[in-house]
């Protein structure tokens, strides 16, 4: 349902380099990544049974 959030987030620190704010793309790559294991751990533990 919010799977979108990482592909938005990505999308916003694309632009954000594109026009030369890497500082400001860096921390939006950091939340991207912060999104997607947060994604990962929830989806990984409790709809493939892993134990992570």
């Amino acid at each position: 349902m919010y799977m979108f959030l990482p592909f938005l987030t990505a999308f916003i620190g694309l632009v954000l380099v594109w026009f030369e704010k890497r500082l400001a793309g860096l921390i939006v790559l950091a939340i991207t990544v912060g999104i997607l294991v947060i994604w990962f751990r929830s989806h990984a533990s409790t709809h493939l049974n892993i134990s992570l």
